[in-house]
């Protein structure tokens, strides 16, 4: 029989707690407006909630729940208005269940969480207050308020090494990846039930140094609501060597129903669950199923997502860029500047931006700047991209500034963007901070949208419009790939999709310049450049399925489909004079893929010349491609072509075979 390990407050944790709890922070009723919560208070505090109460919580539990506050609004993973309006007004609500259910109680760690929190959610009940589903991670307050200090202090009292733990620390696990500007931090494996607890952890325990914490605790919901499942159907199972498909049938018809409207989760916390069926048995786990997890899961298993639409791809339109960059001189605080600056010049996630090290980020070679970073959702250490000269002199201005008033105590990591002191001393600004002082410059300078509305700037945004503007200006799709630091292909080609949308602008600036239009029978007649204003003019759908539409260095190739054009499509593969050889077999193979990428996009966009163009040109490198992986040299012109000259080429036309 398996024994639950439950913490102790020791008396030198207890004294920890009163040290901490010293001064101001004894009182039971906190006054916000004090000057004591200046460092923590934003700009603009509401008129309300401007007291928290504690006075009514019993001994014991009330200096944990006050040294709770103190320690998580130190190390800014709680706000100050979190506190007072989603935790502080359901303080009175939580010392009356807590005496009524537990009156004798003097510390959170002799709380069994699972039974405290079935209780705590019927006494919610009672009094006609919503509740989350069983085992779903909580969104309610209430219950928020009592599983979030459940956590905080049995972590607190408990010092076993951290992998034994109930409750894990990212930031105390040597290798893991967390995002240094959010709250994000803790692994709970609290809910899960004990016999299956070791499992869990012991899957987990590899995957927190491959996959980030928020990744781990998406594992962590999946394995969650299977483990649960399963344990109401078997209590006495330890292990899932007996799992069979009826039970994953069965799973599958509660789990549809459970996770109804979750949409991208419900399918998320599937793959999740396979991949860790597939990797306790390749680990050889002896509480793997004894049948392989291709039989347990099935692939119409999972419900098919919905196609991403190009309205789903948010970027940023030109024009806005133009006017943010009028008017980026007047955002503020003015030290988010340079991460708008880097936002707009990589492409970068912003949590990758701020993560940039003073020590390293910018890097001069013989080609100009780059910028160098690790890329932390795809594991890509030291990514470099190219950035201008203007941004390098504004990167390296925040280097400057950063070094010399970076110490061990205020900037230990070494980032570019730390704050050097009050309440993130040492961390870096969050994300949605700047994305909320984008959007106030947005309304004080009226940037608006081609509506006409006021924009609304969101930080990935910038990820997205740096990811098209590279496809639309004729990067390689690989080469964006690199670029962009993805994972696949496919989530290239995600930007590539925007292509069809914006070629019709493409297309407006360039018919501005070639004055024509399309008559009745087909043929271009030049018109005035007022006239273009007029949409009609342009026969846009003649010009889709009629006409080429090939960009060129110099402009657009409209060219009727029937006239053949040998210079469309590299011309030097039907030329007599290209010499290849099996040297030359990588790049062949690169440029097959790209095309039948491009394949791809033109069947999925119902460009059938754009298509049958490509088509050829693909025969035409794989029949090259074929010559050259059989060891041959590819010549049309042959060796007489290419090994003599002059009077020695006429001798040996004149020599008899």
């Amino acid at each position: 029989m398996s024994t639950v390990y439950r913490p102790v407050p020791t008396p030198a944790k207890r004294q920890e707690i009163e040290e901490t709890l010293a001064g101001y922070w004894e009182k039971d009723r906190w006054v916000i407006t004090d000057p004591i919560f200046d460092e923590f208070r934003p700009e603009r505090w509401p008129s309300y909630n401007k007291t928290i109460d504690f006075s009514r919580l019993q001994p014991g539990i009330k200096e944990e729940v006050k040294f709770f506050f103190v320690c998580r609004l130190r190390e800014h993973t709680l706000r100050l208005i979190t506190a007072t309006v989603n935790y502080g007004n359901r303080l009175t609500r939580l010392s009356d269940f807590l005496k009524r259910a537990y009156p004798e109680i003097v510390s959170f760690a002799d709380l069994e969480i699972e039974k405290a929190m079935t209780r705590w959610r019927s006494y919610l009940v009672e009094r006609g207050l919503s509740v989350n589903k069983e085992g779903c991670l909580s969104n309610n307050h209430y219950e928020d308020l009592l599983r979030q200090v459940y956590q905080f202090m049995v972590n607190f009292y408990d010092d076993r090494e951290e992998f034994e733990k109930n409750v894990w620390d990212a930031r105390k696990i040597p290798g893991a990846k967390y995002t240094q500007n959010k709250a994000n931090y803790l692994l709970s494996f609290e809910d899960i039930p004990i016999s299956f607890r070791p499992l869990a952890k012991k899957y987990l325990k590899v995957q927190v140094g491959m996959r980030s914490q928020g990744q781990c605790a998406t594992d962590l919901m999946a394995l969650r609501l299977f483990f649960r499942f399963i344990h109401k159907q078997y209590p006495d199972w330890k292990d899932l060597k007996r799992l069979s498909r009826k039970d994953m049938e069965n799973y599958l018809s509660w789990y549809r129903s459970y996770t109804e409207g979750w949409q991208k989760r419900h399918y998320d916390y599937l793959v999740y669950l396979r991949s860790f069926f597939d990797y306790i048995q390749r680990a050889g786990y002896p509480e793997a199923p004894e049948k392989p997890h291709f039989s347990l899961l099935f692939k119409e298993d999972f419900p098919r997502l919905a196609k991403r639409s190009e309205e789903d791809i948010k970027f940023i339109p030109e024009g806005v860029l133009r006017q943010l960059e009028e008017n980026l001189d007047q955002l503020t605080p003015p030290e988010y500047i340079p991460v708008v600056v880097l936002l707009r010049a990589t492409g970068w996630r912003i949590s990758d931006i701020l993560n940039l090290r003073y020590d390293n980020c910018l890097d001069r070679t013989a080609q100009g700047w780059w910028l160098c970073g690790d890329i932390l959702k795809t594991r890509v250490l030291n990514h470099r991209v190219p950035i201008t000269d203007e941004a390098a002199v504004i990167v390296q201005a925040v280097i400057d500034e950063v070094r010399e008033k970076s110490i061990p105590e205020n900037n230990p990591n070494k980032l570019l963007f730390a704050r050097l002191e009050g309440k993130r001393k040492g961390r870096p600004p969050m994300g949605l901070l700047i994305q909320r002082a984008l959007n106030r410059l947005a309304i004080k300078c009226n940037i608006v949208d081609d509506q006409g509305r006021v924009f609304h700037f969101g930080n990935h945004a910038f990820r997205h419009t740096k990811g098209v503007e590279l496809i639309n200006n004729g990067m390689n799709l690989v080469h964006v790939q690199k670029w962009m630091a993805h994972a696949s292909p496919e989530m290239t080609l995600r930007y590539a999709r925007i292509l069809d949308s914006t070629m019709r602008k493409s297309w407006e600036e360039a018919t501005k310049n070639g004055l024509f239009r399309i008559d009745s029978t087909g043929k271009p007649v030049k018109i005035d450049p007022s006239d273009i204003k007029n949409e009609d003019l342009i026969e846009w759908e003649y010009i889709r399925y009629n006409l080429d539409a090939v960009r060129t260095p110099l402009g657009y190739c409209l060219k009727p489909h029937k006239v053949e054009c040998k210079h469309q499509l590299n011309p030097c593969l039907t030329c007599r004079n290209l010499c290849t050889t099996p040297d030359f077999i990588p790049q062949f193979e690169a440029e097959i893929r790209e095309v039948k990428a491009v394949i791809e996009r033109g069947k999925a966009q119902g460009r059938t010349i754009w298509v049958e163009k490509n088509e050829a040109l693909l025969e035409r490198y794989e029949a090259i491609l074929t010559v050259l992986k059989e060891g041959h040299t590819h010549h049309l012109a042959g060796k007489k072509g290419r090994e003599y000259v002059g009077e020695e080429r006429l001798n040996v036309r004149q020599t008899p075979a």
